[in-house]
């Protein structure tokens, strides 16, 4: 046989036995692993706690820009999740492009929505461009601790073809 067939040869089951050295290894954690779950059943799951999708906090000062009908705002002050339900409804402004009349008009849900925002003393607000807040006479000078705009409208349907 041929020297270089011999070192090819050889250098595939050199390449082959560290293949299989490894694949044990890793079975044998695994397997390592599987018996410390047995014997300390309450670590599993253990870990840092699940990080919180709402990015407010009941002292937040909250502009939410480009509201469309408002469920945003209501969702936030109406039907508050347990971790805000001490938000208080005059925290948050909530603003939307359109006129007043033609948002009731885009969205017949909207007027219900915003008279019970209102009542419940959330500051709203209509033709407010969100490309141009330093414009807004009621919104110069005032902070707040987050600005939401959760989606723009795209104006007409995308999936209209015709």
């Amino acid at each position: 046989m041929a020297k270089g067939k011999k070192s090819s040869l050889k250098s595939t089951l050199q390449s082959q036995q560290s293949r299989l050295k490894n694949k044990q290894k890793a079975e044998h954690a695994a397997q390592v692993a599987e018996q410390n779950k047995k014997k300390n059943p309450q670590s599993k799951g253990k870990g840092p706690p699940p990080r919180s999708t709402i990015p407010f906090k009941p002292t937040d000062r909250i502009l939410l820009i480009g509201e469309g009908n408002f469920s945003f705002a209501r969702a936030l002050t109406l039907n508050a999740p347990a971790s805000l339900e001490n938000l208080p409804p005059s925290n948050i402004t909530a603003t939307a492009y359109d006129a007043e009349e033609d948002c009731y008009m885009k969205y017949p849900e909207a007027q219900v929505i915003v008279q019970g925002l209102r009542e419940k003393g959330v500051e709203v607000l209509f033709n407010v461009d969100a490309t141009k807040l330093e414009k807004v006479s009621a919104l110069k000078g005032r902070k707040w601790d987050r600005i939401m705009w959760n989606f723009p409208h795209a104006g007409k349907c995308c999936l209209d073809f015709q």
